[in-house]
């Protein structure tokens, strides 16, 4: 058993307390008592002094995969070949595209990306994942088609929803998707330890065929699956389905795809997707970025759950909305991506929650909730995280204070001092305390 005494708790449930301490036994939170009743032996009380401990941080879209992409060079002969080929296609396809085009952006991630080599790209996954855990994120939402990342989150000391991504460009490989990845899935849940849990990807409106859609929107339903996707990122997407054409064909292209078609053209991205049935709560989507004030009103009355990606959206997308707008029509049904491709990446969740908060200006506590309760309830784990309650799991970080300073300098806080996860210590001092 463990006592962490702190000057200050943020809860993520509404209160404030001060001089209380929490207590932790088994990896769970089993007391919040004030600091004056602390009466355990000297060797199980952590004095933390002029602190804050939040609950720990949930990142709501991860693709770690990514993290070193465009930082690594090839070095083998294959890699190097393979690199060499896909810059002349990726000239050939965009030829005459402008250089901040959406899907030419997304040419060179996948390029970059695909000439890494196997360990290159498990170190990049790891990278991605440490350099989380060190700025306070205990839970993620990891995507990928990949199977191979499965057994290294698996093993992760945090809570993680690893979203199997899927493409289909036609009704009879939308079927045979279905099938692979159905029973893959099925497989891998019987093998899965206590922190991981499985759903759906589905890449995006211009990347999946509409049979796909209703194939797995179907099986999300009947098995409880949360079902996540990207919504009207780009311009290249809305374009595509108002003509049925745009520079997404050319993307698919160098993918190696066949040209996919709206099943239907002139329809806004809600209206493309709540025609096909899709739209429930268990449905989260990210971005949303071209979708107008009409439309997001739209979204928002379906109950699906945002992503904001807002460096991503700068990044790649060339647009984001207002943090002021997302909170307008998805309140609490959102959460925070740190999701970015800068060479310069920053995975402290608190950094870009404060980042765009100077618009709004939430209080502090208020602004945690977006990092903790509300993406725990959207990813259901609501009951085990997300906020200092007693019953939970004792994932909670530790931010050391100055002299003088109270709670509200979190603001200018990006990194914890400690990070612990069922009440194990991940973190200390930027340290990172476990291996994967």
């Amino acid at each position: 058993m463990k006592c962490y005494k702190s000057k200050w708790i943020l809860t993520s449930e509404g209160e404030i307390l001060k001089d209380y301490a929490i207590v932790v036994d088994e990896g769970k939170i089993i007391d919040i008592i004030p600091n004056s009743q602390v009466n355990f032996e000297e060797k199980n009380v952590k004095e933390l002094g002029n602190s804050v401990i939040t609950p720990g941080f949930i990142d709501l879209f991860t693709q770690y995969q990514y993290t070193n992409a465009g930082s690594v060079k090839p070095v083998h002969l294959k890699n190097k070949l393979k690199k060499f080929f896909q810059n002349i296609a990726k000239k050939y396809t965009f030829a005459g595209v402008s250089s901040d085009n959406y899907s030419l952006k997304w040419a060179n991630i996948l390029s970059d990306y695909f000439s890494m080599d196997r360990t290159e790209k498990i170190e990049s996954f790891k990278t991605g994942i440490e350099m989380s855990i060190k700025a306070g994120t205990t839970c993620i939402a990891q995507v990928s088609r990949e199977f191979k990342y499965f057994d290294i989150i698996n093993k992760v000391p945090i809570k993680n929803y690893l979203f199997f991504e899927v493409y289909a460009d036609s009704s009879e490989k939308s079927k045979k998707k279905f099938k692979d990845l159905r029973d893959k899935v099925e497989d891998l849940i019987y093998h899965k330890g206590e922190n991981t849990h499985i759903g759906i990807m589905l890449n995006s409106i211009s990347g999946v065929h509409k049979k796909l859609w209703e194939l797995f929107s179907k099986y999300c339903r009947k098995h409880n699956m949360l079902l996540m996707t990207r919504f009207a990122e780009s311009q290249d997407e809305i374009e595509w389905l108002k003509f049925g054409f745009s520079d997404i064909d050319l993307l698919h292209k160098f993918m190696g795809f066949r040209k996919i078609t709206p099943y239907t053209k002139g329809l806004n991205p809600v209206a493309y997707l709540d025609n096909l049935k899709v739209l429930t709560k268990k449905i989260i989507v990210a971005n949303a970025n071209y979708a107008d004030e009409k439309e997001l009103e739209q979204l928002s009355n379906t109950g699906v759950k945002y992503v904001y990606q807002p460096c991503y959206s700068d990044e790649i997308c060339n647009k984001k909305l207002d943090f002021s707008t997302v909170l307008k029509y998805f309140d609490e049904n959102c959460g925070f991506s740190t999701q970015s491709f800068a060479k310069d990446k920053n995975f402290s969740l608190l950094s870009l929650a404060n980042e765009v908060n100077k618009e709004t200006n939430l209080p502090i506590d208020e602004l945690l909730k977006y990092l903790t309760i509300y993406p725990a309830k959207i990813l259901r784990l609501e009951n085990t995280t997300g906020s200092i309650k007693i019953g939970k799991d004792a994932d909670f970080n530790v931010f050391k204070l100055e002299d003088g300073e109270d709670f509200n300098a979190l603001k200018n806080h990006s990194m914890p001092y400690a990070t612990y996860s069922k009440g194990r210590k991940l973190v200390k001092a930027g340290n990172i305390r476990f291996s994967l």
